[in-house]
């Protein structure tokens, strides 16, 4: 196993992004190799893999941790084995896990969302001193007020908003495209096939953006960019976000967050979901598992349809308590009215009239 893991690893190089090559050290290096390494592929069984598992699981990793090493880094290892024919049997077949419930969404109250947008609008930060100085600077920055500005009120990845150029932005069409990510300091493909998409600008974004926007841009240069002039790190700026968070008094909470907020947003408003999945790259299934409880319920009941047929189902005199005269047509609260109203624009379906918070 050792020794296989050494000329695979070496073929990933030029194959994944680096920030999967960086897990693929790590997970293999640290936790499958010291208890696999001298194993021989050929006598590689399932009951190892369940060894593995129980192993690090008993070392008190998390759930989703373990999945991670287990099928995200050792799985494609033995999966080309398989292809170069060294590991000869399915040794991943009945692997079980343990339930594992991921850590509700933490969205910020729109209070919060202004108090935040506004700190990185006037908080003053540390420039490097020029040739022949030893004095630090400290300006205000609006790269960055402008990136936290984004990233609650579009439902952008901090990663994708990272890897923004300025040939992805419509100022004119109020409207940008997600081509790609950022992390580690290396651009690489978005997330997900359905990340690559086009999303919607509200007015003041498109105003801020336009604000920061270089007299002499060229396709290729970064939108956000650090006190130094290179693309800002989503792990670096972290240290700003969590200094934000402590001089506010507000919860500790990742970046990730503004995502949250995003999407909450968005259905406590009544959005359609078809134009939040387009907007935000994720899809029903992923809103609706993890964002179902801010989901409005459907204007009606089933059990309504059969109003015409027999009023009497619905208690007292038959035709009193019927859907209609119950209010709002039916069991369930009324859907909040969608704010779309039918509007069509260039450029897709207008978004809600969200505040802006800037």
């Amino acid at each position: 196993m050792g020794e296989y893991f050494a000329l695979w690893i070496e073929e990933q190089v030029p194959l994944v992004r680096k920030a999967q090559l960086r897990d693929y050290r790590r997970h293999l290096g640290r936790y499958v190799l010291p208890v696999l390494r001298k194993v021989l592929l050929a006598d590689l069984k399932a009951s190892d893999v369940r060894g593995l598992q129980s192993e690090l699981l008993s070392q008190g990793l998390s759930v989703k941790y373990v999945r991670n090493i287990i099928t995200g880094s050792f799985r494609p290892m033995i999966q080309q084995a398989r292809v170069d024919e060294l590991v000869v049997r399915d040794v991943f077949a009945g692997l079980k896990w343990p339930k594992w419930n991921p850590p509700p969404p933490d969205p910020f109250t729109i209070e919060e969302v202004r108090r935040v947008i506004e700190w990185f609008r006037t908080k003053r930060f540390g420039f490097h001193p020029g040739t022949g100085s030893m004095n630090m600077r400290f300006l205000v920055h609006p790269p960055f007020h402008v990136l936290v500005h984004l990233l609650f009120w579009t439902g952008l990845r901090p990663s994708e908003a990272a890897g923004l150029q300025w040939q992805d932005i419509d100022l004119a069409g109020r409207r940008l495209h997600v081509r790609r990510s950022r992390h580690l300091r290396e651009y690489g493909d978005p997330k997900t096939a359905s990340a690559r998409r086009t999303v919607e600008l509200f007015d003041t974004t498109v105003d801020l953006l336009a604000a920061i926007q270089p007299l002499r841009v060229t396709p290729e240069m970064p939108v956000f960019t650090n006190t130094s002039g290179r693309p800002i790190e989503p792990n670096s700026f972290l240290r700003h976000w969590h200094a934000c968070l402590r001089a506010l008094g507000l919860r500790q909470r990742g970046l990730y967050c503004t995502k949250d907020t995003f999407v909450t947003n968005a259905l406590t408003q009544g959005v359609r979901i078809a134009w939040l999945e387009a907007q935000t790259g994720v899809n029903y299934t992923t809103l609706r598992k993890h964002y179902g409880r801010w989901m409005p319920g459907e204007s009606r009941s089933e059990l309504d349809t059969f109003a015409d047929l027999e009023p009497g189902l619905f208690g007292g005199e038959q035709g009193k308590l019927s859907p209609a005269s119950r209010g709002h047509g039916g069991q369930f609260p009324k859907k909040p009215r969608s704010a779309y109203s039918g509007k069509v624009r260039e450029g897709g379906l207008e978004p809600p009239r969200l505040p802006t918070g800037s």
